[in-house]
């Protein structure tokens, strides 16, 4: 079998990019032409679930250059790099982009899947890291893109590599869409079983969080140095609606550098919440921790059950960015935080839902390990693919 090395820009008819309506003149529409952002590439599909926006079919018009259609391979070119998607014959049939979707049209003989895999492998992002240009953002140049070079075997055989990585994607896929059920229920069973803590309409006994539990704030100092075994936990750290053990970065401090910055080690059980700018993100510490500015902890009285709280916090974002201050971020100080409605039902109740999620836990535990197994023979696949070894 015979692998050529091409260049993306000799195997497309056409690379180009989106722009901002804005940029132009223009202004986003209520309804109309579908209008896609980095976010809108998931999966190596694309995603008008999350967070949707729309020009008009004039401003559409005028943005001519950056029309995709069904077929075309996509590609984040600008802040988060190397993002792929396929549009799909069930995708409209035109949309437009920003200037930080690449626009990827293949010539004849190319097979759009192949080439998204390819896009997605560790070896097409490592050389996509290579050639991207880090400023204010970082973006990678249409120039750049141009340059990738893509080991390209006969049609038949993209077509054959192509449809063993859909197969083996296809049972990463399920094993997300497992996972993610398993939060569903979560919340529905919250839901049956308390109602919705915001309108309670089964009118629980209500009152602030700082009622129900004591709280440890952190320190305004950052230690100098990371050099012991209690994790210091940021909000990268935090496992939402799960419990959090280690630091994102492997940083951690012993009794010294504690004591220095006078810090204050939250305790095994506490619950965490981020109060700083995404608001809201609850976990529960798997073990004794050290938190920065960013987080806020609540200690359980002997009424209210951990698990209960983490899962009734997320009800009320609402309240926390409306009580929130703002300068460049949003903020909730010790008092808005302390501040949050919560409802207290029976513990009995309260530690039955504990119950419930610890099993789901357990579940998702497995599915997870599940699902590192099949990333790293998807990665095996990938890398055996590209080299002529499939």
């Amino acid at each position: 079998m015979t692998i050529t090395q091409s260049f993306l820009g000799d195997i497309s008819s056409v690379i180009t990019k989106g722009t901002t309506p804005t940029s132009v003149g223009f202004e986003f529409a209520e309804s109309g032409v579908p209008f896609l952002r980095v976010q809108n590439l998931a999966g190596g599909a694309v995603d008008l679930t999350k967070t949707p926006l729309f020009i008009s079919t004039a401003t559409h018009k005028a943005l001519s250059r950056s029309t995709i259609y069904p077929g075309d391979v996509l590609i984040s070119i600008a802040g988060t790099i190397g993002r792929a998607a396929v549009v799909s014959s069930e995708d409209p049939a035109e949309m437009n982009s920003n200037q930080a979707v690449g626009i990827i049209r293949l010539k004849n003989g190319v097979n759009r899947r192949y080439i998204l895999h390819w896009l997605q492998s560790n070896e097409a992002q490592s050389q996509i890291r290579g050639a991207q240009v880090t400023g204010t953002i970082t973006n990678l140049s249409l120039t750049e893109l141009r340059k990738l070079q893509i080991p390209l075997p006969p049609l038949a055989e993209q077509k054959r590599i192509a449809a063993i990585l859909d197969a083996a994607d296809a049972l990463r896929t399920k094993r997300r869409e497992s996972l993610a059920q398993l939060d569903a229920l979560l919340q529905s069973t919250f839901l049956t079983l308390f109602g919705n803590p915001v309108d309670n309409l089964k009118q629980w006994k209500s009152c602030s969080v700082g009622e129900v539990t004591d709280c440890i704030v952190p320190g305004r100092d950052k230690p100098k140095s990371f050099s012991g075994g209690i994790p210091w936990i940021t909000t990268d750290a935090l496992q939402h609606l799960e419990t959090t053990f280690i630091s994102s970065k492997g940083m951690g401090l012993n009794a010294a550098e504690i004591a220095e910055v006078r810090a204050r080690v939250i305790p095994e059980g506490s619950v965490i919440i981020s109060c700083v700018g995404d608001l809201g993100i609850v976990s529960i510490a798997g073990k004794d921790l050290v938190i920065n500015q960013q987080l806020h902890s609540f200690q359980c009285h002997e009424t209210m059950n951990n698990i209960f709280l983490m899962h009734c916090l997320v009800f009320q974002k609402a309240f926390m960015y409306a009580k929130a201050s703002s300068t460049t971020l949003p903020y909730m100080n010790k008092t808005v935080c302390n501040s949050i409605p919560v409802i207290t039902p029976p513990l009995p109740l309260q530690q039955k839902f504990a119950a419930i999620v610890e099993s789901v836990e357990r579940q998702k535990a497995a599915q997870r390990a599940h699902l590192a197994e099949l990333d790293a023979l998807f990665a095996a696949l990938q890398h055996r693919a590209f080299r002529g070894e499939l």
